[in-house]
């Protein structure tokens, strides 16, 4: 009988800069900076724990196109471990690593098989002397594709099975980036036994027969990527794939409510929030997003007057940042507006002008009022482009900081 076992992930981003934390202390920081490849030395380990035949990267290795040299360090001294234990690797290229963008590319040792021209081809994996499997792939030579290239994946030879690698994203995606585009209608009448995906950084099962699956990345970078994030094992076993999903993160993203109705005094935010830190999900150290939740005004009060910021910096000043570390990274107050948003704007309060002119910004008129931060040499590099879901909580925010502070000062 035919064996194969494998390892299926994407999206390493090895050296991401983690954008907007330098506020975060050194220690914190140098823990960031250093997940990616934590996370890729894990791969690294299982795949060699699991005798896997090989491990399949379909994308996004590196962060950048210009691939930072210690990135392409590390990811060789992985390879050359995985050679002295015979595990080939198949790997590609996708929209952050495109192939015009690498200006010092290094070598890599003889286990490594890249798919380096953005036409599918085959790669075989043998097995003393046999060929067990193809594997096809492609790689962006530049940063976009918006080729639908399922059509160009066709089998070759007899092997037992023909694994395909499509970094690339369904083509009713809203949410991400739209390149390679396919449909599950298109995978189903193709003749490959698996699909090993990558660019959505979201582990997902879009399909069991045949199997095509997203691992997603292998670190998360911001609370957009919450949640374990890790690889798959893969094994054919009693005629069919099967596979588990194998955590690979230094920390994770997570998101809390606290519900603080009871509390009367900023002293027992305190508590709140401790108990808000033990109610996370995983184990894991962690980047914790809390939102605190009330209906009477008091916290966007305390919030206005930094006593909220000042429990968040006490509470994390304290956190020792090993072990199972929990830092509190993002808070939110979701209290009800103790004034009635309609009958100030209907009003000729000040307050009732500020919410008409509210209303009545374009988008066109947000963004020439965020232009100037991207346009600054210094902050531009730490900004992320804002999604328009994005977009409307800075708005959000806007409304209720500025009404905080005018309807508090004018009746001071």
């Amino acid at each position: 009988m035919t064996t194969l076992k494998f390892i299926h992930s994407a999206d390493l981003h090895l050296d991401s800069p983690f954008k907007g934390r330098s506020h975060f202390p050194e220690h914190l920081k140098e823990k960031l900076r250093s997940s990616t490849f934590e996370a890729y030395e894990r791969l690294i380990q299982q795949a060699i724990h699991h005798r896997v035949d090989f491990v399949l990267l379909a994308g996004d290795l590196f962060n950048e196109e210009t691939r930072s040299l210690k990135a392409q360090v590390k990811l060789r001294e992985g390879f050359f471990r995985l050679n002295q234990y015979g595990i080939q690797v198949y790997m590609s290229y996708g929209n952050h690593d495109y192939l015009a963008g690498a200006h010092y590319p290094i070598s890599y040792p003889e286990n490594v098989h890249i798919f380096d021209k953005q036409v599918v081809e085959s790669i075989p994996f043998c097995r003393e002397g046999e060929v067990i499997a193809q594997i096809y792939g492609f790689s962006y030579e530049e940063k976009a594709v918006s080729d639908k290239m399922v059509s160009f994946y066709h089998k070759e030879g007899n092997s037992p099975f023909h694994i395909a690698m499509l970094h690339g994203s369904l083509e009713t995606q809203t949410d991400h980036d739209v390149y390679a585009p396919f449909s599950m209608n298109d995978l189903y009448h193709s003749p490959m036994d698996y699909w090993a995906l990558g660019h959505i950084h979201k582990s997902q099962i879009l399909s069991y027969s045949p199997p095509v699956i997203y691992p997603g990345n292998i670190q998360g970078r911001s609370h957009k990527e919450s949640g374990e994030k890790g690889c798959y094992l893969v094994e054919w076993k009693d005629e069919q794939f099967k596979w588990r999903f194998l955590p690979l993160h230094s920390f994770t993203y997570e998101s809390v409510e606290a519900y603080c109705y009871h509390i009367e005094h900023p002293q027992q935010l305190e508590d709140v929030i401790e108990e808000a830190k033990a109610k996370r999900s995983f184990s894991s150290p962690a980047l914790l997003k809390l939102t605190l939740k009330s209906s009477d005004g008091r916290l966007k009060k305390w919030k206005s007057k930094g006593i909220i910021q000042e429990w968040i910096e006490l509470i994390n000043e304290r956190e020792p940042l090993e072990g199972k570390w929990i830092w509190i990274d993002e808070v939110t107050v979701e209290d009800v507006p103790d004034w009635d948003e309609e009958e100030l704007k209907n009003s000729t309060h000040f307050a009732g002008e500020f919410l008409r002119n509210l209303e009545d910004l374009t988008p066109e008129q947000f963004q020439q009022s965020i232009d100037p931060l991207y346009s600054h040499r210094r902050a531009s590099r730490w900004l992320d482009h804002l999604t328009e879901e994005e977009k409307e909580e800075v708005l959000e925010s806007a409304k209720e900081m500025m009404l905080q502070q005018i309807i508090t000062r004018g009746n001071e």
